[in-house]
């Protein structure tokens, strides 16, 4: 994934703001590290996606299908 990919957001995800189309364009990659219980921390692919809406929301890559390379 990249910044310019059209995307699509899952139905599994429920977020005020998504449009029903579910569609945007991926902005930028975010740094993100998910702290897990074990003391564990692991780096992890979270996108910004502008949505044809206009709104700009975070969201873990594996939530996100891309519909086409930019």
């Amino acid at each position: 994934m990249k910044p310019g990919d059209l995307v699509k957001v899952s139905t599994k995800v429920d977020q005020e703001g998504i449009p029903p189309s579910r569609m945007g364009i991926v902005v930028q990659r975010v740094e993100a590290i998910i702290d897990y219980m074990d003391t564990t921390k692991q780096p992890t692919d979270v996108w910004l996606v502008q949505f044809t809406n206009g709104k700009i929301m975070k969201f873990h890559d594996m939530w996100i299908e891309i519909i086409r390379s930019a």
